[in-house]
C-alpha cells in the first residue's frame, strides 16, 4: 500500500466574521437584539448607551433610575404614533396601586409560625404590618411603635428583625439602600463594590455618572457598569406589583400604521439609537502613546462598529421586507380580503435578496396593524390552485366555501363533490378531499348532517 500527498485547488465560499455576525443580529427580534446590546454594553468599553447618561446639572431621586430603565432594566417604551398619545409609558409607576392590606398582612403572617409566638408578639407583627407603606417601607420611629402599643423598644427591634427576612425581600428595610443591600444578599449576589456603589454613590447611578464611581472606588467602568445593570435588577420598591397577576406583553418588531388613506412601516426599535461609539475612549485612543492599549481600543472598536453595522443592515432589510408583505397582503391589511398567497421567494424577489435572508428577518418577528398583532411568518401562504385571476390560497377557498354553504338549501346541501363543482364554475380547480379538509377545518359539518 503506498501513500502520497497531492495538492488539489478548490473554490469554496466561506462567510466572514461580519457577514455571519450580521445575520445572527438579523434572526433577533426587538428583545433579544434589546439584551445583545445590553451584554455588548457591559463588557465593551468603547460602546455608550445614552440610556444611563444625564445630562450635566440635572439631579433627581435615585429611585427615578428605575423608572428610565423600565422592567427588568429595559428602556422604558417609547410613545409612537402606533401607540395612545398620553403618557401612558412617561411613569411605569403611575398607575402603581397600594396592595390589598388583609391580602398583604396574610401573605407575611403566612410565613411565620404562630406557635413560636405570643400573643403579645403576633399583635404587634400585625400592627408593623399595617405600618408599612406603599412601597413596602418601613419609616416609623421605633420610640412611636412602643409609645402606642406599649411594648419595649427591645421587642420592636428584635420584631423588626424577623420582619425582615420575609419575602418579599427588601421589605420593612427604612430606606432604598438598606432594601436593595437585603436584595442583595437574599440572592447571594452582595459584594463590597456592590455595596459601595448602593451605600455611596446611588445618586450618581441615578444620574449616569460612571466616571465619578470610577474614579471614587478605583474601579474600572466595566465593573461599574455591571454593577449598576446588577442594580437595575433589583426592586426599588418591594410591594410594586404585589397581588396582581403576572401578565405577559406581546412587543411587535413591524409596525404598519395607515393615515389619511397612506400606509407606512417602522420599526419598534427607536431605543436602538442610545447605542453609538464612547468619544472618551476614542479620544483616548488618539491620545495615547501605549501601543498594546492601542490595539486593545481598535479590536473593542472594530466590534462595536461591526455590531453598529449588522444593526443598521437589520433595520434597512427588515424594513424593505415588511414593505414587500404590505404591497402584497395590502387587502388583507384593509380586511377587505382574505391573505393572499405569498411564498419567500416572491418577497425575496420583490425586496432583491435571497429567500434565505428573507426567512432570517421574520423568524419569530411579530407585526401590529389597526386589525391586531400576529407572527410575520403567518403572513406566508402557499397557493392551493390556479384560477383566471391567478394563484389562490386557502383561506380564499375557504371563504367561498363557507359562502356556498351559507346560500344553499337546507333541503338539498352541497356534498363536497358539489362544492369542487361549484368552485370550478368560479375557474378553481381543487380535488373533493381537499374541500373535505378545508370545510373540517371551519367547522362545518357534512351535507348529511346538515339536512
Amino acid at each position: 500500500m503506498e501513500f502520497s500527498l497531492h495538492h488539489k485547488q478548490l473554490q469554496q465560499q466561506m462567510m466572514s466574521p461580519s457577514q455571519i455576525q450580521s445575520l445572527e443580529i438579523l434572526a433577533m427580534d426587538s428583545a433579544q437584539l434589546n439584551q445583545f446590546l445590553k451584554n455588548e454594553y457591559l463588557e465593551n468599553p468603547l460602546l455608550e448607551c445614552s440610556e444611563y447618561t444625564e445630562p450635566t446639572g440635572h439631579r433627581q431621586p435615585p429611585d427615578s433610575f428605575y423608572g428610565q430603565l423600565g422592567a427588568c432594566g429595559r428602556p422604558a417604551p417609547e410613545t409612537g404614533d402606533s401607540f395612545s398619545s398620553s403618557d401612558e409609558f412617561s411613569n411605569p409607576l403611575r398607575d402603581l396601586s397600594a396592595p390589598d392590606p388583609s391580602h398583604l398582612r396574610s401573605y407575611l403572617l403566612g410565613q411565620l409560625d404562630i406557635r413560636q409566638y405570643s400573643q403579645q408578639e403576633w399583635e404587634l407583627f400585625i400592627y408593623l404590618i399595617d405600618c408599612l407603606d406603599d412601597s413596602g417601607f418601613f419609616t416609623v420611629p421605633a420610640e412611636e411603635v412602643v409609645a402606642k402599643t406599649g411594648c419595649s423598644l427591645r421587642q420592636v427591634e428584635s420584631t423588626l428583625t424577623c420582619l425582615r427576612q420575609l419575602e418579599p425581600y427588601g421589605i420593612f428595610a427604612d430606606s432604598l439602600s438598606s432594601s436593595l443591600l437585603r436584595q442583595l444578599e437574599a440572592k447571594n449576589a452582595a459584594t463590597p463594590l456592590l455595596s459601595s456603589v448602593i451605600l455611596y454613590h446611588l445618586q450618581d447611578v441615578a444620574e449616569g455618572r460612571i466616571s465619578t464611581i470610577s474614579r471614587s472606588l478605583s474601579v474600572s467602568t466595566s465593573e461599574v457598569r455591571k454593577c449598576i445593570h446588577t442594580i437595575s435588577g433589583l426592586n426599588p420598591r418591594p410591594l410594586m406589583g404585589f397581588g396582581q397577576e403576572n401578565s405577559s406583553y406581546l412587543i411587535p418588531d413591524i409596525l404598519l400604521q395607515k393615515e389619511a388613506g397612506r400606509w407606512s412601516v417602522h420599526l419598534n426599535d427607536s431605543w436602538v439609537e442610545d447605542y453609538r461609539p464612547n468619544d472618551y475612549y476614542l479620544r483616548m485612543m488618539e491620545q495615547s502613546r501605549d501601543q498594546e492599549l492601542i490595539d486593545y481600543f481598535k479590536g473593542k472598536l472594530q466590534r462595536v462598529q461591526l455590531i453598529l453595522a449588522g444593526v443598521r443592515k437589520r433595520r434597512n432589510t427588515l424594513l424593505t421586507v415588511s414593505q414587500s408583505i404590505l404591497d402584497i397582503q395590502r387587502p388583507f391589511f384593509e380586511g377587505e380580503a382574505p391573505l393572499t398567497p405569498m411564498t419567500m421567494e416572491e418577497v425575496a424577489k420583490r425586496s432583491h435578496i435571497h429567500a434565505s435572508t428573507v426567512s432570517r428577518a421574520v423568524r419569530n418577528k411579530y407585526l401590529q396593524y389597526p386589525g391586531g398583532s400576529l407572527p410575520v411568518r403567518e403572513l406566508f401562504t402557499p397557493s392551493v390552485a390556479e384560477s383566471a385571476k391567478g394563484t389562490v390560497g386557502p383561506a380564499q377557498i375557504k371563504l367561498l366555501i363557507r359562502q356556498f354553504i351559507a346560500s344553499e338549501d337546507p333541503a338539498k346541501p352541497y356534498s363536497d363533490r358539489a362544492l369542487a363543482d361549484l368552485l370550478k364554475d368560479w375557474g378553481i380547480s381543487v380535488s373533493r378531499r381537499v374541500i373535505a379538509k378545508y370545510r373540517e377545518e371551519l367547522g362545518i359539518r357534512g351535507s348529511f348532517y346538515r339536512k
